[in-house]
C-alpha cells in the first residue's frame, strides 16, 4: 500500500494538472511571515494569467483543500458564466 504522503503528493501534483488544464498558473511559493500578518495562499491575477499562490510551509492537507477548493470555485463560476467546460462538451 503506498505511504499516505505519496497519495497527498500524487493528489496534490493531479490538481495541479487540473488548474493548467484550466489555464491556471500554480506556485508553490514560501511565504514570508512578520509579527502582526497571518499569510495564507490565495488567487491572483499578474500580467494577465490567472495565479494560484500555494504557501509550500502549510501542510500538504492544507494545499490540497485550499487547490481543490478554487477549482472547484472556478469551475462553478464559469458554469454560471455560461463558459463552456469539458463536462459540456462530453
Amino acid at each position: 500500500m503506498a505511504h499516505p504522503k505519496n497519495r497527498q503528493d500524487a493528489r496534490l501534483q493531479e490538481l495541479i494538472a487540473r488548474a493548467s488544464a484550466m489555464k491556471l498558473q500554480v506556485r508553490k511559493e514560501k511565504l514570508l511571515r512578520e509579527a502582526g500578518y497571518r499569510v495564507h495562499s490565495g488567487r491572483c491575477r499578474l500580467n494577465g494569467q490567472d495565479l494560484i499562490i500555494i504557501d509550500r510551509d502549510a501542510p500538504i492537507g492544507d494545499q490540497i483543500e485550499f487547490l481543490a477548493g478554487e477549482l472547484a470555485e472556478r469551475q462553478r463560476s464559469r458554469s454560471d458564466s455560461g463558459e463552456l467546460t469539458d463536462a459540456h462538451l462530453g
